[in-house]
């Protein structure tokens, strides 16, 4: 027998004021509210981010196949909570439309033979901007740097146009001055296996300024001047000293009595900066940017002395940063460079944030 009319519209109000109800007394959102969902959407990200590939400093091709290779698998093994953009900075290697576009074809290839889902690789493909980058030799540097017997003349000067740009440069680049954090990779840089963690949210959730791989020295024919450098701004600037001592910063023996020889030799502590994990505001202090400034002012230390961005990265944590707070050895992310792995640690995955305030 049929309901009146009257009785069904009862029995609508009725639920309607149930569903009402629980939504009051219980939090009930809907079906949707039960789906498992690794980050709650967020109205806005509260801060910015982009992942640096620098894939070439030099005019003309380069083989891409370490590129094609390292994107997908970044793409997979992250558990990204926002896609941030992958800058592909080049010298000249993909102004044109179709090297951009012979790229994007090679690189839905290579996502494809990893398995990478269709999905997934289209979200990869979005996140890519082609960044024009130029690098000139700085004034006094003779073009032909074999001629002039710089201490290290390989790969001349690619390298060295490298080393000078992540050590000081990337930090006035237009792109990049003005994001909260960048996770430099080099193209022969691998997220192996999958990881547990987002990099820039862990940064954001534990207040990190900096966060590496491993770290190893850099020796000391490549790192010539640099100990007494480091050594003569810290005497004349008090608070660097202070942080140094704080940072339990070692000294190679002889610099009350430093001389002509002070460290001559002396291997140089770094960090590997394949995986480079950077807060650009921390970078961007004035105290950093002057202490950047003197270290540009003379040129000769990148395309004579070949210093690199390694061992210059390391000077500037422990000069400005407190490393005890502020720096992380992020090894919860599977990562191998040049096909080696290096070692991994437990990792504990990121609380969402609605879990993190209870």
């Amino acid at each position: 027998m049929a309901f009146p009319k009257r009785y069904t519209a009862l029995l609508v109000v009725a639920l309607a004021a149930l569903v009402l109800y629980l939504a009051r007394t219980r939090g009930y959102r809907g079906y949707h509210a039960f789906k498992p969902q690794r980050y709650p959407a967020a109205a806005a990200p509260p801060y910015t981010a982009a992942i640096v590939y620098l894939v070439s400093v030099m005019p003309g091709p380069r083989d891409p196949d370490d590129l094609l290779a390292s994107l997908p698998l970044m793409q997979m093994n992250v558990p990204w909570r926002h896609q941030w953009p992958v800058l592909l900075l080049h010298a000249g290697a993909y102004d044109t439309t179709e090297s951009q576009r012979e790229f994007l074809n090679r690189l839905r290839a290579s996502a494809a033979s990893q398995n990478l889902t269709p999905d997934a690789t289209d979200t990869l493909i979005r996140r890519i901007e082609f960044v024009p980058t130029h690098h000139e030799l700085p004034e006094g540097i003779p073009p032909d740097g074999g001629a002039d017997h710089p201490i290290w003349d390989g790969e001349w000067p690619a390298y060295h146009h490298m080393c000078a740009f992540f050590s000081y440069k990337i930090f006035a680049h237009p792109r990049i001055r003005d994001l909260t954090y960048y996770l430099r990779l080099d193209d022969d840089s691998a997220v192996h296996a999958p990881a547990c963690l987002d990099p820039f949210e862990y940064m954001h959730t534990h207040n990190k300024s900096y966060a590496f791989r491993r770290q190893s020295p850099d020796l000391g024919w490549v790192t010539e001047g640099m100990w007494p450098f480091v050594s003569n701004y810290a005497q004349r600037h008090p608070a660097v000293e202070r942080r140094l001592q704080d940072n339990a910063w070692t000294w190679p023996a002889g610099r009350l009595w430093p001389g002509e020889g002070f460290a001559a030799g002396a291997n140089f502590p770094s960090y590997e900066t394949n995986f480079d994990l950077v807060k650009v505001p921390r970078f961007r202090t004035p105290e950093m940017r002057a202490f950047l400034d003197e270290l540009a002012s003379d040129p000769r230390r990148f395309y004579w002395h070949r210093w690199g961005d390694a061992p210059v990265r390391l000077a500037e944590v422990y000069m400005f940063l407190d490393v005890e707070k502020e720096v992380h050895q992020m090894c919860e992310v599977p990562y191998a460079h040049k096909g080696l792995p290096f070692d991994d640690c437990e990792c504990v995955p990121l609380q969402p944030p609605a879990q993190r305030r209870k």
